[in-house]
């Protein structure tokens, strides 16, 4: 209840006889009154006023305090259009109230009691709502069920039990927000409807809300999963891509649980199933032979399934006795040669006896290890790789696209010495010989009309394996190959 404005209101009244010596108080009166219906539903606003009237038309001071019966719920001091705080005036609990204000008087005044007011709080009505997770589910399919219920008036509190049909399924309570969830496996297959049904409290009624129907069917849908990895090899801190491909033979039951990866015992990360793929990155695999698995837990129409393990082997970035490049990058244009660096890692003279290999070049393209002279004297020493790639040409011929034969240019040459004594007459005659020459050195159709594209333009990762003292060591290479 709030009683929304205190009043102080003087009114003069006879005087009486006060006793030779006596010091009397100045009679003061308290009236209450309600300004709201007095039959509310709980959570509606209760709204009063308290006047304070002294019968000598002089102002008091002091406190005027409001009970609920015997129990008091707000003191304002007695100042003319005082409020209690905001909030006050709802959450009264259903039943009958009995309103007082109590002035409690001062030096001059006498202390009084207003007139009781009764207020009704009647049960507040509610409303409720259900909503499944899943429409159709298999028969051991998990299925959470969400009821919102709602007061008319205020908020609600308790518990809602959950049906199917009129049999209880289990009950939850209400949060604070109006929502409870309970999450259960159907294990009967058909159609079910099920129902929320909130019980109600001292201060709400109980609803019931409506039916929700959710199909069972006769078994979860069987599903595979199979695991695959972008790099079946890696470097310590380069990154790895797994992905999960989980499919099932029965039409309509798309997967679309989580997929979790896992080595051993550990859970090392997981994904979502979308359009029936899960994926995981990580570059945090140590060095060494892992074996990752896929687990698909399943949903509310599909089985769960494993993969058979797949095996990443994760090597060392540099190892003492091994062998390391000195880029990630390299570039060169078709036909050319490009030299990265090497530097080998041990006692002196282990560049000589170390030797690499590369898998993963484009076509007519090869590497070839060359290590120093000295191979270094107090440590392993240094080497370089070198990738060499081919130019397009003509397969009867090694020389490149573009590059003209010996002999070519002299039947050109004597072409412009005749043309300039009879510039007139053959001028036109040598610019069509001399582009026709330019077009067959261009297209190198060469006989049999044979083309060789050589190493084609393009962006390729390759992979240097070095082996040293026992010790094997691979590292990615980006090989951008130029026209």
């Amino acid at each position: 209840m709030s009683i929304r404005k205190l009043a102080v209101t003087i009114t003069t009244f006879f005087l009486l006889p006060i006793a030779a010596g006596a010091v009397a108080k100045v009679p003061t009166t308290v009236a209450l009154s309600v300004t709201t219906p007095l039959s509310v539903f709980y959570g509606e606003s209760i709204d009063g006023l308290a006047q304070v009237t002294a019968s000598d038309g002089t102002t008091g001071t002091g406190s005027v305090t409001f009970y609920d019966g015997t129990t008091s719920f707000c003191v304002l001091s007695l100042v003319n259009g005082a409020d209690c705080p905001e909030g006050t005036e709802k959450g009264f609990a259903a039943g009958t109230h009995v309103f007082t204000a109590a002035y409690s008087g001062d030096e001059t005044h006498a202390a009084a009691t207003s007139n009781a007011v009764t207020v009704i709080v009647k049960q507040d009505t509610t409303t409720t709502a259900l909503a499944a997770s899943a429409g159709a589910v298999g028969v051991g399919g998990q299925v959470v069920y969400t009821a919102s219920v709602a007061g008319s008036h205020g908020p609600v509190a308790g518990m809602v039990t959950f049906l199917d049909g009129t049999v209880s399924m289990g009950s939850a309570a209400l949060s604070g927000s109006g929502t409870a969830a309970l999450s259960v496996l159907m294990l009967v297959s058909g159609d079910h409807a099920i129902t929320a049904r909130y019980e109600g409290d001292g201060n709400s009624m109980g609803s019931v809300s409506a039916s929700v129907h959710e199909t069972v069917a006769g078994s979860l849908a069987a599903t595979a999963t199979t695991l695959t990895a972008n790099e079946s090899s890696a470097v310590a801190g380069e990154s790895v891509t797994f992905s999960a491909n989980v499919s099932t033979s029965r039409g309509g039951a798309a997967p679309s649980g989580v997929v979790t990866f896992n080595e051993g015992n550990m859970t090392l990360g997981s994904g979502r199933v979308q359009a029936g793929v899960a994926s995981w990155s990580t570059s945090g695999l140590t060095a060494g032979t892992h074996r990752i698995v896929a687990d698909y837990a399943g949903d509310s129409l599909t089985g769960p399934s494993v993969s058979a393990p797949l095996t990443v082997v994760v090597s060392s970035q540099q190892a003492s006795g091994g062998v390391a490049l000195g880029t990630t990058t390299a570039t060169v244009a078709a036909g050319d040669t490009v030299s990265i660096p090497v530097t080998v890692n041990g006692s002196a003279g282990m560049a000589k006896a170390a030797s690499l290999s590369c898998s993963g070049l484009p076509e007519e393209a090869s590497c070839l290890y060359v290590a120093s002279a000295s191979g270094g004297a107090a440590s392993g020493g240094t080497a370089t790789l070198r990738i060499s790639t081919s130019a397009p040409r003509d397969c009867a011929s090694s020389t490149p696209y573009g590059v003209p034969a010996k002999g070519e240019l002299l039947p050109l040459g004597l072409l412009v010495m005749v043309a300039s004594r009879r510039r007139r007459v053959l001028k036109g005659l040598m610019s069509a010989v001399f582009a026709m020459a330019l077009m067959g050195g261009m297209t190198g159709c060469g006989t049999g009309n044979c083309t060789d594209l050589g190493t084609r333009p393009g962006t390729y990762t390759i992979t240097v394996t070095g082996s040293v003292g026992g010790v094997q060591v691979s590292q990615k290479v980006k090989l951008v190959v130029t026209p």
